[in-house]
């Protein structure tokens, strides 16, 4: 009796343990799929983070950085590891007394910032929700948008504008200027050659004088005549004069035919003379180099070349008159003068225009920089920062061509421009 007892024991735990495996084995199944599900989820979340084009900041409530992705890193210049655990006042001011501000709030906000980088200030735009999961403690997700090239385009927007203001203000004025003269060159020449003929009859008087008998008292009072308005004298200078008149009405001619073309910005692409271009700088810029710098050409054959002539005049009144400031810059105090050379040639498909200078040339430390929008190292009142920012996007982003530089400290500086021949988007006539 006992041993069947004992059998059935035996027997109803086997059972139990049977099932206790099948338990446990269910249980280890379901557990390895919830972990293969949560690693999967892991993964998309981890992928997703690291590719979403905003940088996105987690900030415990402390104000330490928790987590960062790769657009974050991208952005401020700074590896991942080193932005984690770093206090987010580092970054940015403002952000920090927003975080200290909202508390256990919970509350999203969004306004406009500018983070510390590796190359300076960056413009973003945040958008800062808190969260306050199920596990752990609650933390602050910032989502920033980087607002460089919004600004870079406002400012080339702004700048265009401006230029548009100018070139019809510009187009105006010569227009005034032109008309009158036109008028005095015509009466200039007019007057020349009028005098001319004067200077010929009086030529045949003086030699008729000379062979008729006329009474001593006319005689004398002509000589004296002749004495009082220095008729040797006036023949020499009128003409003289006259010349100098009609060389300055065509000096006046060239720099309005000049402020014209710059008058126009054009807003298509149109066959340029570049050569015609760089000639009409020279004259619109001349009062800016002509008291420091001797000018030289070396304009070489090259085709017309499809761009945005208004802008490309830009480009070039920009380097030219850096080149002369760099040039006034390293002759400050020195009796001598330097140099101002401009030169065009084809390379291949492409027309490169070259402006060098004898200036003071650019420093290594901050040539990473001198294509950024604002970056100056010009005193207060001298420069923008933004001549050769709109520059390279006018080369590079509108023409699909290069700028680049050479320099040598204290020596100078020299600037290429790199234009296609060919523009496939673009029909010319």
């Amino acid at each position: 009796m006992t041993t069947v007892v004992g059998s059935r024991r035996l027997e109803r735990a086997e059972k139990r343990v049977a099932i206790l495996e099948r338990m446990i084995e269910d249980r280890t199944r379901d557990l390895f799929l919830s972990n293969e599900r949560l690693q999967r989820a892991n993964a998309y979340l981890t992928e997703l983070y690291s590719i979403l084009p905003e940088s996105l900041l987690v900030v415990r409530f402390d104000g330490s950085i928790r987590d960062v992705n790769d657009a974050t890193v991208e952005l401020l210049g700074v590896p991942a590891d080193e932005l984690v655990g770093r206090p987010v006042e580092s970054i940015s001011a403002r952000l920090w007394e927003w975080l200290v501000s909202s508390g256990d709030d919970a509350r999203v906000d969004e306004f406009e910032d500018e983070w510390q980088g590796v190359g300076g200030p960056i413009p973003v735009v945040l958008s800062i929700a808190t969260a306050s999961p199920k596990v752990g403690q609650p933390i602050h997700v910032v989502a920033a948008a980087d607002q460089r090239e919004r600004r870079q385009l406002e400012l080339e927007l702004r700048h265009a504008q401006k230029l548009e203001s100018v070139g019809q203000l510009a187009a105006g004025i010569a227009h005034e200027i032109n008309t009158p003269m036109q008028f005095i060159g015509d009466n200039a020449r007019f007057l020349q050659g009028s005098f001319t003929d004067l200077l010929s009859l009086v030529d045949l008087y003086r030699d008729t004088l000379a062979t008729v008998e006329l009474a001593s008292g006319p005689r004398t009072r002509i000589a004296e005549l002749e004495d009082e308005v220095d008729l040797e004298f006036l023949q020499q200078r009128v003409p003289q004069a006259f010349a100098r008149t009609l060389e300055g009405v065509d000096r006046v001619s060239t720099i309005v035919s000049a402020m014209k073309a710059f008058a126009h910005p054009g807003h298509d692409k149109v066959a340029t003379d570049i050569n015609l271009a760089l000639q009409t700088t020279l004259t619109v810029a001349r009062n800016e180099y002509k008291y420091v710098a001797d000018v030289v050409t070396d304009f070489g054959d090259i085709p017309l070349v499809p761009c945005y002539a208004g802008d490309m005049n830009q480009v070039f009144l920009n380097l030219v008159l850096n080149a002369a400031q760099a040039i006034e810059e390293r002759n400050v105090g020195r009796e001598e003068r330097g140099a101002l050379t401009l030169r065009s040639w084809r390379d291949g498909e492409f027309v490169v225009v070259s402006v060098s200078d004898t200036g003071t040339g650019i420093p290594e430390a901050i040539h990473h920089r001198l294509f950024e929008p604002f970056f100056t190292t010009k005193p207060v009142g001298k420069g923008t920062g933004q001549g050769l920012a709109i520059s390279y996007a006018v080369v590079v982003e509108k023409h699909g061509g290069s700028l680049r530089f050479e320099t040598t400290p204290g020596e100078g500086t020299t600037f290429f421009v790199r234009l296609p021949i060919q523009d496939p988007g673009t029909s010319l006539s």
